[in-house]
């Protein structure tokens, strides 16, 4: 007789732990949460690998028309010599997105960087000492809920440099943008849990001890608050992805001399679908809609992961000894 009974995490072995964090909750996953973390993953790593190598993968320069003195020439369609084709001006589309996707890593690392460095302690030190500065904060934060992330780059983009700037401003501005709109959620995340965390006999204890808030904050409470943040890094990675190509899109991102942006490439191509030509605006969407796929499920299945209410437990056959065969005694006979 076979009976499924649930693996519990608990019942590893010490010696079978891993020791790399979250290791093991992932192995206890299975099934189709499994496969969107898997997917997700191979996603980002092909994301990073092109965007780390790309003056490598590239065959030519983002802004190249010509190849020597031969130019490449408006319009042509993918072949051996342009994969992805080529622009109305003449630049290879393989090589914009290439550098494209650059560019986006950029965002990404400094916008979720900031967030984090600034949203974590904030929500850390309000939620412990409460009080006015907890009203005040709270208070702001919810103020900045109210702005719509697009509309808040475009216009911090215009401040900078009247909405064209160079590629190092245009990442900060981009980054300066969502991080404005997105250390509200960190701030009450890490808030939120701080206020449970700071009633918690072991928090107690440690102020009884006579430890200053500054240490219960760090060593007692911190480790215990932050489960949440990689899930919600993630998803606003994605969200980073699609505010720097909206800014693109509209005019008011990077100098298009100065970077490549997937968003300013389907600017200049809006009118090119309309005459068959299909390339210039196909792939650079293919790799936003890609990229942000990818951060996407890997944020939703990090949330299945780290919760223990969601994780899906493997579930293994437990094979019981078969029934023996019953010996008569003396009193039944």
């Amino acid at each position: 007789m076979a009976v499924n009974l649930p693996q519990i995490e608990a019942d590893v072995p010490t010696s079978r732990r891993s020791r790399i964090p979250g290791l093991d909750a992932m192995r206890a996953t299975a099934g189709f949460q499994r496969g969107m973390l898997i997917f997700g993953v191979a996603l980002i790593g092909l994301f990073v690998v092109v965007a780390v190598f790309s003056p490598l993968i590239a065959p030519y320069g983002f802004n190249d028309d010509r190849e020597g003195t031969t130019a490449f020439g408006s319009f042509k369609a993918p072949s051996a010599q342009h994969w992805f084709g080529t622009t109305s001006t003449g630049e290879d589309v393989l090589s914009q997105v290439v550098y494209g996707a650059q560019t986006a890593l950029e965002v990404i690392v400094v916008a979720v960087a900031i967030s984090v460095v600034i949203g974590v302690p904030l929500g850390l030190i309000s939620g412990y000492l409460g009080g006015w500065l907890d009203r005040v904060l709270v208070l702001v934060s919810d103020a900045l809920f109210a702005f719509p992330s697009l509309l808040l780059a475009i216009i911090i983009s215009i401040t900078v440099s009247g909405g064209q700037s160079t590629k190092i401003a245009g990442i900060l501005a981009a980054a300066v943008s969502i991080t404005v709109v997105y250390v509200p959620q960190y701030f009450r995340v890490v808030r939120n849990a701080t206020v449970a965390a700071r009633e918690e006999t072991y928090v107690e204890a440690a102020r009884a001890l006579g430890a200053p808030p500054r240490v219960v904050m760090v060593r007692y409470v911190f480790g215990n608050v932050v489960q949440t943040v990689p899930v919600i890094a993630t998803l606003n990675a994605g969200d980073a992805i699609l505010t720097l190509a909206g800014l693109g899109f509209l005019g008011y991102g990077i100098e298009p001399s100065s970077a490549a942006e997937w968003g300013h490439q389907l600017s200049k191509a809006i009118g090119d679908t309309s005459n068959g030509i299909w390339w210039t605006s196909t792939f650079p969407g293919v790799a936003i809609v890609l990229i942000v796929l990818g951060v996407t499920l890997v944020g939703e299945s990090l949330n299945d992961v780290l919760n223990p209410l969601l994780r899906t437990a493997k579930v293994e056959q437990v094979e019981f000894p078969a029934d023996e065969p019953t010996v008569p005694t003396k009193e039944s006979a």
